[in-house]
């Protein structure tokens, strides 16, 4: 039996030596009930007219166990497809209370400091440092999934960097509460940490590749200046923020003048990144750079040549043109769906497999396999059709699409998908590259497109064997082409993809195909370079 969260409706401890003690006693095994714990305690807190001085104190006793709550929770919900499952949805909003109401007790602290002497500016340059931290934090959560944080969010942080600003400490080293200098020890480094992750277009970053951001940026931020006069030699993409405003930053020519833009300076961030990258492909790891051990190559070297795109030159993301057109596209997600719309609407048969009592009446009866029976044996899978708005489609071979809002079925980063325009006849094999949800919930997509001219294929290990596979699985083969040029690839269930490893191919001819390179793995799929005999 699960126990049920207890539910305190009064402040456990008066004073941070207390609040030591009731934390000892939180349940932290059990994230959501201690979360709502926190939640509440904090909020009244809050209320309770404490001393400022003694609210702080209590505040940094929290810290360290929110923080390590919060991450533990996110691992519910973190990258998860969309739409989010309850459960889901509902660990994300009870992670994002927590950082809204750390925030407000922490701005309780400052307006009970009004007015007071200025000996208290030690004391509200730390509790501005905290705002700002928690702002970014909720901000994070929304990039987890890949929602785009409201503006009245960035108005919040945007705002505190100003009051930072105009009270002459935006610079200032800051001091916690326990005496312990952070890696984020000033308001500046705090406000561009999340401009940072905003920069890093986190919608088209894996969960993996977000965290690595994260944890990245917040030692780069000495690194990065911001202030009131463009830097004086300039970078070929000039960003600037409007602390008067309520997005984050952006390219300079998209801003109109204005008292409150203060303008990036990257280029110190830039000669880091690409010391980081030649050193790399000079063969040291990149725990021997500060990475992390975590880091592994090729995918290190990848996410810092794509970071040193999005902040120091034009951008993937930059630019987009948001203006919509009328003209809609089928769309399928995933392999059963993709195989068996690219394979004509057949059901997947495979090789060798005896025929079903329907199959056998309607080639009695007809002579051949009705469209009917088809879709009725396909309609064990998952392979309906929906409807996307297209919104603009480039000749390198993305798209971006908005999708419809009564769609259901989840959607995932890096998963299969397959697209038909109006007027096309088949179905073009692509990769979703990146999903966001706007304020409204309107759901844009990003799909990469890989080929138009895939064949539906059966494969089946043959010197190597899986768990629960006996029998041949569905699989794409996009043909070799010129250009780009590009030599022929097979797009394998996931896991199945192992370099040396062979698989028989039954489509329009039966091949043996050795496995060679990995070209990417997808959320639902492995690509790999195939050697065709």
């Amino acid at each position: 039996m699960i126990s049920q969260p207890v539910l305190l409706d009064s402040l456990q401890f008066a004073d941070s030596a207390g609040c030591a003690r009731w934390v000892a006693t939180l349940p932290l095994t059990n994230i959501s009930s201690a979360q709502r714990q926190l939640t509440g305690q904090i909020a009244l807190a809050g209320q309770a007219n404490l001393p400022a001085t003694e609210l702080l104190k209590i505040l940094e006793t929290l810290r360290e166990p929110v923080v390590q709550l919060q991450r533990e929770a996110a691992v519910k919900y973190a990258g998860k497809p969309l739409p989010l499952e309850n459960s889901e949805l509902v660990a994300w909003k009870t992670t994002v209370a927590l950082w809204q109401e750390l925030t407000r007790a922490y701005l309780a602290c400052r307006d009970g400091w009004s007015g007071e002497p200025a000996g208290r500016r030690v004391h509200a340059t730390l509790v501005t440092l905290r705002c700002l931290q928690y702002v970014g934090r909720t901000m994070l959560e929304y990039y987890r999934i890949r929602h785009q944080p409201p503006s009245a969010l960035w108005r919040q942080l945007n705002q505190l960097y100003a009051f930072a600003e105009q009270s002459g400490f935006a610079g200032a080293p800051t001091d916690a509460e326990s005496g312990r200098r952070e890696p984020v020890a000033s308001c500046t480094a705090a406000f561009c940490r999340t401009l940072l992750i905003q920069l890093a277009n986190p919608f088209a970053l894996t969960s993996r590749q977000l965290d690595f951001v994260d944890r990245w940026s917040e030692g780069w931020t000495p690194l990065v200046d911001l202030s009131k006069q463009p830097p004086s030699t300039p970078s070929t993409s000039p960003l600037t923020v409007d602390i008067a405003g309520d997005h984050g930053a952006m390219p300079a020519g998209e801003m109109k003048p204005a008292s409150g833009l203060r303008h990036l300076d990257l280029d110190p961030l830039a000669r880091t990144l690409r010391q980081l990258i030649t050193l790399l492909k000079q063969g040291q790891s990149p725990a021997q750079l500060g990475l992390g051990n975590e880091a592994r190559q090729p995918g290190c070297e990848n996410l810092l040549m794509l970071l040193y795109i999005q902040w120091c030159r034009s951008g993937t993301s930059r630019g987009e043109q948001r203006s919509t057109s009328e003209e809609k596209v089928q769309v399928c997600l995933g392999m059963h769906a993709v195989h068996f719309h690219v394979g004509g609407s057949r059901a997947f048969r495979p090789p060798g497999s005896s025929l079903s009592r329907q199959e056998e009446q309607d080639l009695q009866l007809f002579g051949r396999i009705s469209e009917r029976t088809e879709r009725l044996l396909a309609s064990g899978d998952n392979v309906a059709v929906e409807s996307w708005q297209l919104v603009n489609h480039s000749g390198a071979g993305f798209m971006c699409m908005l999708r419809e809002q009564d769609a259901r079925a989840r959607i995932s980063h890096n998963q299969l998908v397959a697209v038909r325009q109006n007027g096309h006849t088949s179905f073009h094999v692509g990769v979703v590259q990146w999903l966001r949800a706007e304020e409204n919930e309107e759901l844009f997509i990003g799909v990469r497109l890989l080929a138009s001219h895939a064949r539906a294929v059966a494969v089946r290990p043959v010197n190597f064997k899986l768990p629960g596979i006996h029998a041949f699985e569905r699989a794409l083969l996009l043909p070799a082409s010129s250009a780009p040029e590009m030599p022929a690839t097979l797009i394998l269930p996931l896991g199945w993809h192992q370099a040396g490893r062979f698989v028989d191919i039954h489509g329009e001819q039966k091949q043996v195909a050795k496995l060679d390179g990995l070209l990417e793995k997808g959320s639902d799929f492995d690509r790999c370079i195939v050697l065709l005999s």
